[in-house]
């Protein structure tokens, strides 16, 4: 079976949450309601791009990863 990777880039208000982790899974939730095919399951990672907390816009890279039949 091959494996498939989406990649979604996200940005999210840095006041949004309490911490960077927080603000990531804001960001998988966003990556997910952009998606166009909901597949199941799928692992959704997301890496830090640019800004940091409190900023006025935070960066992130999404990456949803399924496999494909």
């Amino acid at each position: 079976m091959a494996t498939t990777r989406d990649y979604y880039t996200v940005q999210v208000p840095g006041d949004a949450a309490d911490s960077v982790a927080d603000l990531a899974d804001i960001a998988i939730d966003e990556a997910r309601d952009r998606a166009r095919l909901y597949c199941m399951p799928a692992l959704w990672t997301a890496t830090l791009v640019s800004g940091e907390l409190g900023d006025w816009s935070v960066t992130f890279r999404v990456r949803r990863t399924r496999v494909k039949r």
